[in-house]
This record gives C-alpha cells, structure tokens and sequence, in this order.
C-alpha cells in the first residue's frame, strides 16, 4: 500500500509506501468479444491487509482486457471498475484523509505477462479503491501496488 494518490504512486520518486500490506486470492471469469482482441468478464478478489491496518476486503470488478495480436512479452492489458468492502474502516485511509468507510468504489489497471506455461501469466496491478470523485459522501481513499501469478482453467 502507499500513502500516495493514485496518479502520484506512478511516478518513480514520489512513491511513499506505507507500512501496510496486502495478500489476496481471485477468480475470474470472461470472454471475447465478438472477433475483437477484446475481452470483458468479472472477478471475485479477497484480500487479507495486514500491518498498519488488519481486514479484509472483497472487490468485485467487471474488466475489460486487450490481448495483443502479436505475441510480446505483455500478454492482456486490462481496466476494471467495481466496489470494494473492507470488515473494518482502513486506518491506512483514514491516517491519509481523515476518514474513511466500508463501502467504496474500487479500480484497477493490469499488465499480465506471459510465462513459459501457457496456462499460467503473473501480472502487476495498480489497486485503488475511494469515493469515485463523489461517488461515495466521505472523500478518502488507498493505493496499492499488486503482483500476482494467474493460472487459467
């Protein structure tokens, strides 16, 4: 997790890691669209955070992933938008804003990278969740940075 906002964890330097972190687990689901190099589909996340703040937090993304035509080292770019529960305010956001609450909406971007089996990629994703620009009453919000290893079905 960072203390920083979103646009400002992405620029080298400026990144404050807070002493929080997050371990999880998904599943997911999705299909092409039409002949497209697109993808749309769900994800079930639940993420266990632990240091500076201990709970749990279940999103529930729809994403949309592009799949390149060529075969690269990045296997699928993708965006998702959805909602986020935490069991417990996060004190990492109520340390930076204030306040914070349960309930928020949640987003992320993903690069997914090929591994030498095809069924499996590892992937880095940033992991934001807040009010939603006014979505939400209270004004607060986190961001972390995510790697992970996928494997298909």
């Amino acid at each position: 997790m960072t203390e920083n906002r979103w646009h400002d964890a992405l620029v080298p330097g400026r990144v404050q890691f807070a002493d929080s972190h997050l371990v999880g687990g998904a599943l997911g689901w999705d299909r092409q669209i039409g002949d497209s190099r697109f993808r749309y589909g769900f994800e079930a996340q639940l993420a266990v955070h632990f240091g500076r703040q201990d709970l749990l937090e279940l999103t529930v993304p729809v994403v949309l992933r592009y799949v390149p035509e060529k075969e690269t080292a990045v296997r699928s770019i993708a965006a998702g938008i959805g909602l986020s529960y935490a069991s417990e305010i996060p004190q990492v956001e109520i340390d930076r804003n204030g306040a914070s609450q349960r309930l928020f909406v949640h987003w992320m971007v993903e690069l997914e990278f090929g591994l030498s089996d095809p069924n499996r990629s590892a992937f880095v994703r940033l992991h934001h969740r807040s009010d939603g620009y006014g979505v939400f009453e209270v004004d607060a919000g986190s961001t972390g940075f995510v790697l992970g290893v996928r494997h298909r079905f």
